[in-house]
């Protein structure tokens, strides 16, 4: 792909921001004309009155025709082409077996299988193509810590999107910091792509902030969840440690995978299923201590910020200031889970 213009990643935003909004908007009245709603039950599902879904049908099209509109400009090539639809493919696809969930609502293990194909799909493709290298110089061990990778991520994603706004504002996040970092490194790839999420996220997020007027719903978490996951894993790390290009899709990432593992290593201590719902959250932690939903939002987005800090200082240090910051990002990493394991939580009936 050819060098972007500033002004090109303004349009980009702007186009993909609008289209959101308008599809999302759309979207919500198709929702609530055909029942197709997430409706309270007195327990997890706290709100007051049914919330339509559809809101990440509108997501995936924004992104994807403004993607499309996008590569015709650039005139990329044939090489660049295919790895945009090895990348597009299986989130878009799981998209929408996300959309089917939201419906019929799917078993776990029915969703988990479809889940590791896509994983595969996506694993293959970046362990045997040509746009990252190799973490283990492995071949098979690239390709089952790919799926592990994968999977993980996309459901850290869909445990996250768990309050009004959170899921939006989290991938926001990370979308930002790849662009910035795609910018600062000279990988158009990267930062084009996270510059159209960007734009389809805020979109979203006009109509699911508080009181949300619509969710994602597992099509929406799902496709950001693999998409994320797999173009991150697409960087090509501008550092001189192998341990520091290991820790950036993490860092990256850090917020939901806190969050997730928060949650099961709770829920496992409690003796209880890691995929049984529950109000046990950093959402629902914060919370509890009385904290107001606009503020969980900003800790949500200083947390990720603060994880993502090491990665654009390691730009500028050796291997041994690196890795010292790696080191230290373990530690904050190891303390904020153990400050938010430590917050109490509420039982709720099922």
């Amino acid at each position: 792909m050819n060098s972007i213009t500033p002004m090109v990643y303004v349009i980009g935003f702007s186009l993909s921001l609008i289209l959101s909004w308008i599809l999302t908007g759309l979207l919500r009245r198709i929702a609530l004309h055909v029942g197709l709603t997430d409706k309270p039950d007195g327990g997890r599902k706290s709100q007051k009155q049914p919330i339509p879904y559809l809101g990440g049908i509108g997501i995936i099209l924004s992104f994807l025709l403004v993607l499309f509109f996008g590569l015709l400009y650039q005139e990329v090539t044939r090489e660049t082409l295919v790895d945009v639809i090895y990348l597009v493919l299986p989130a878009t696809t799981l998209g929408f077996i996300g959309l089917w969930d939201d419906v019929k609502n799917l078993s776990p293990q029915f969703r988990l299988m479809i889940q590791v194909i896509m994983g595969l799909a996506g694993s293959l493709t970046i362990t045997f193509g040509s746009t990252s290298g190799s973490a283990t110089s492995n071949r098979t061990l690239d390709l089952l810590l790919s799926i592990f990778w994968i999977v993980g991520v996309t459901n850290a994603i869909n445990f996250f999107d768990n309050m009004d706004g959170g899921a939006a504002v989290a991938t926001f996040m990370t979308s930002i910091g790849m662009m910035i970092y795609g910018i600062l490194t000279n990988q158009p790839y990267i930062s084009g792509f996270s510059a159209l999420l960007m734009g389809s996220l805020v979109g979203f997020f006009l109509w699911n902030r508080r009181p949300a007027r619509i969710y994602m719903g597992d099509a929406g978490a799902l496709f950001l969840g693999i998409l994320l996951a797999t173009i991150v894993i697409r960087i090509d790390p501008a550092t001189d440690s192998k341990m520091t290009s290991l820790a950036l899709p993490i860092l990256f990432l850090a917020l939901p995978i806190l969050d997730t593992s928060v949650v099961v290593i709770s829920r496992i201590s409690r003796g209880q299923s890691p995929l049984q719902g529950g109000q046990d959250h950093l959402s629902h932690r914060l919370a509890l201590r009385g904290i107001r939903h606009r503020y969980i939002l900003y800790i949500f987005a200083l947390v990720a910020m603060v994880f993502q800090l090491p990665i654009f200082v390691s730009l500028f240090l050796g291997v041994t200031g690196e890795l010292l910051t790696l080191g230290l990002s373990a530690l904050l990493f190891l303390f904020t889970f153990i400050g938010f394991y430590r917050l109490p939580i509420v039982h709720v009936r099922k």
